[in-house]
């Protein structure tokens, strides 16, 4: 049987002492499966970064920074290897909470849980936070919130405003403002930020309005002769919104990357398979994908790592 280019039979995946991250990711293309996927995405996201027309999103939903993803994120934010992020906001809260002081900790998944309820700390898996980390949270978003504008806001606007105030600069929040690189939160409301957001509001002209990213997503992104790319890292609406505002729009995306872990057969988005989009009109016809099933917390690092060699290699 003739070996297709690029396939196992013509390259094996293979290790050496001393071996970079870039070379062990160019040895996976000789791997299958998720190896091989993980090969592609760093080539399609290169290719995001050498096309010059390209707007790259990056889409974030799970349990992240406790999973420890935050100085990953931070350090793709200010490499400029990212146009506009869109996150869950239970991430942006999380990211808050460590610049605010009080960080997540390293526990186990084998613990007995209302012990951990007694001890007053949560549990998201084998990794652990203190309660005094909302009550921290609430205290220091109170004390910030009449410095921003007493407005109704877009999550686009009101994050902006809010990461100016930041002192944290491993903060995503405040490397987007740094970088003046956009943050859409359409699902805002979901989150401890949005429930902090919403009772500082009650008596005041302060507010939130979630439905307005889509003027200031439409604002940032429809424009002529422009590409599309995106990164996506788990499902929920931040998975959603951007293909959803490309069909609105009549575009498509030109380069689709998703890392999930979870599945397509029950329909749902977060786990569909990426190439369904192409039936929908969100990926172009032609548009590169890449579909992983795989922890985002062992591939988005190394493809991030790859992406800051690639640019420093540029730049050289």
């Amino acid at each position: 049987m003739k070996a297709v280019k690029g396939s196992r039979n013509q390259k094996r995946m293979d290790v050496c002492e001393n071996m970079s991250v870039e070379e062990l990711t160019k040895a996976f293309a000789g791997a299958g499966y998720a190896g091989k996927r993980m090969a592609e995405a760093v080539e399609i996201y290169k290719k995001m970064i050498d096309d010059k027309k390209c707007i790259k999103f990056v889409a974030a939903a799970g349990a992240l920074i406790a999973g420890g993803m935050r100085n990953v994120f931070v350090k793709l934010i200010r490499a400029g290897a990212v146009d506009a992020m869109l996150f869950t906001g239970a991430i942006l809260t999380h990211d808050l909470i460590e610049a605010f002081g009080v960080h997540h900790f390293q526990g186990t998944s084998f613990v007995d849980d209302t012990k951990l309820k007694k001890k007053e700390v949560f549990r998201m898996y084998d990794v652990f936070l203190e309660k005094k980390g909302f009550m921290t949270l609430e205290e220091e978003l109170q004390k910030i919130f009449p410095k921003l504008s007493q407005k109704e806001m877009s999550p686009r606007e009101f994050l902006y405003e809010l990461g100016g105030h930041i002192d944290d600069e491993n903060s995503i929040i405040r490397a987007c403002y740094d970088m003046n690189i956009p943050i859409f939160c359409p699902s805002l409301t979901d989150s401890v930020l949005g429930f902090q957001a919403w009772m500082y509001g009650q008596f005041k002209k302060f507010s939130v309005n979630s439905q307005l990213d889509i003027k200031d997503f439409f604002d940032f992104a429809w424009k002529k002769n422009k590409n599309y790319g995106l990164l996506i890292l788990g499902g929920g609406v931040p998975k959603h919104f951007v293909p959803l505002m490309m069909q609105v729009t009549g575009k498509s995306l030109n380069y689709t990357i998703q890392i999930t872990m979870d599945r397509p057969e029950h329909g749902g988005v977060s786990g569909m398979q990426i190439r369904e989009a192409k039936s929908w009109g969100k990926i172009a016809e032609k548009g590169m994908i890449c579909d992983m099933r795989a922890d985002v917390t062992l591939v988005f690092p190394i493809l991030v790592a790859n992406i800051l060699n690639y640019l420093r290699k540029k730049r050289h």
